[in-house]
């Protein structure tokens, strides 16, 4: 019995050194494969990241195309011939003082695109006199100062859209008289006044949709741009420029009108009920090849406007129905 149990547990004592030599091997095994996912994740990052000059093909010039960079690495590649920085989907929070002066002999052409900047130092483009186009899009840029443009005495083309530019300094425009081509779509303007944008006098296209613009501030401003010939509706939906023409009927009718944001927009709403109405006097006229359904929806629209439920009767005349709405806007004004 005693030779049994030493060679029970000889045999247990053999099975756990072999248990104790698998756990280390699966262990050692396990480190191996982390190891080399570590790499593969470096390996991938490294090949994502990446600058790449080009010359272009009348030999003269440099093109410079980065991605997935930070700034200091972007500007280790290209040479004072690089006339064209293109960095796409980067981590560059903010952009230092003097940051291209190394191209500053020959750059005309910067582009940062979704590359999150927040913050851009006053002399971030000193010394680019002979940049044309600045382009800037789709960051976190919250205002446009006019120290930026001292230097940039040749610039054309400037794209601040999808940022999220609340206001732009008085004097930024009185820097930039040679632009020809601006870009402040989908930013949070309220106002751009006609009187800031008269320096720049070679303006030739305006893009400022998908902006907070207040209706007082809107019409002043498309009216101007209209009398100038400055294209600024290309870019625009249908309904804005249906909105610009509403906005110019408004302010020319009364002056106090096309001073008060307040009576802007009861302008504009009686506009949309008269054009509602005679949408739907025209349809009773001149039937048109329309379901039922939607034949019975606008019925109930109709007397859904018309209904006075205060009285509970039929209101049928436009002047009480232009009551309800003046009297509806007047209850709305603290929000309005």
């Amino acid at each position: 019995i005693e030779e049994l149990l030493t060679y029970s547990v000889s045999v247990l004592n053999e099975q756990s050194v072999v248990q104790s030599f698998m756990d280390k091997m699966h262990f050692k095994m396990c480190r191996v494969l982390l190891l080399i996912l570590v790499c593969v994740f470096v390996f991938i990052d490294t090949a994502i990241t990446a600058c790449i000059t080009s010359r272009y093909e009348d030999g003269f010039g440099e093109r410079l195309k980065c991605s997935n960079v930070t700034l200091s690495t972007a500007l280790l590649f290209g040479g004072s011939i690089v006339d064209d920085i293109m960095i796409f989907q980067s981590r560059i929070e903010s952009i230092p003082d003097r940051s291209f002066l190394k191209y500053s002999k020959n750059l005309v052409s910067l582009n940062m695109h979704d590359c999150g900047i927040r913050e851009i130092s006053d002399h971030a483009f000193d010394s680019l006199s002979k940049l044309k186009k600045l382009s800037l899009p789709y960051n976190y840029i919250t205002s446009i100062k006019d120290q930026w443009f001292v230097d940039l005495t040749s610039l054309q083309r400037l794209d601040l859209s999808y940022n999220l530019i609340t206001s732009i300094e008085p004097t930024v425009f009185e820097k930039l008289r040679g632009l020809k081509w601006f870009d402040v779509k989908e930013n949070r303007l309220t106002c751009l006044k006609p009187t800031q944008l008269v320096p720049m006098a070679s303006l030739e296209q305006f893009r400022f949709s998908g902006n907070p613009l207040t209706f007082q501030c809107r019409g002043t401003l498309t009216l101007w741009l209209q009398d100038l010939g400055i294209n600024y509706k290309t870019d625009q939906r249908e309904e804005e420029n249906w909105l610009d023409n509403i906005l110019w009927l408004c302010a020319s009718d009364d002056v106090k009108v096309a001073d008060s944001e307040v009576f802007m927009k009861e302008c504009v709403v009686l506009n949309l009920f008269n054009q509602l109405r005679t949408g739907l006097t025209t349809a009773e006229s001149f039937p048109l090849s329309i379901s039922q359904e939607c034949i019975d929806a606008r019925h109930e629209l109709t007397k859904c406007v018309a209904a006075d439920r205060k009285h509970g009767r039929e209101v049928i005349t436009n002047g009480h129905v232009v009551r309800k709405l003046l009297g509806q806007l007047q209850e709305l004004k603290s929000i309005v």
